[in-house]
């Protein structure tokens, strides 16, 4: 996995464990977990993927797992934050690819935090 990628997730499960130690929140580690392994099969999947119609499914199916565990958390997982740092690693490898552009922000159309 691209060292960039790697940083971006070890900041994103800081930032999640951290609010965690100061508040709390309906979440605990496994549910930051669960949503690195997400990312992670996400930045696997879309690396390997052959097309942009697959490259959208991929994208398609990582939003919609994100939207059932935060659901499943009481939609606290997922904050502004949060959110921003998660669409950032969604946008930034699909534009890898050339899926889309950096400026697009290709979560919304299921995206539900």
């Amino acid at each position: 996995m691209n060292t960039i990628y790697v940083e971006k997730l070890n900041a994103l499960e800081a930032s999640m464990i951290s609010y965690m130690k100061e508040a709390e929140p309906s979440y605990g580690h496994d549910d930051v977990n669960k949503c690195v392994d997400i990312l992670k099969e996400y930045l696997q999947k879309i690396s390997e993927s052959k097309s942009k119609v697959e490259g959208e499914e991929i994208v398609e199916s990582t939003v919609i797992s994100m939207n059932r565990l935060n659901e499943k958390c009481d939609y606290g997982l997922i904050e502004t934050g949060e959110r921003e740092q998660i669409a950032d690693i969604i946008i930034s490898a699909a534009a890898d690819k050339g899926y889309t552009t950096l400026e697009e922000d290709i979560t919304e159309e299921w995206r539900e935090w």
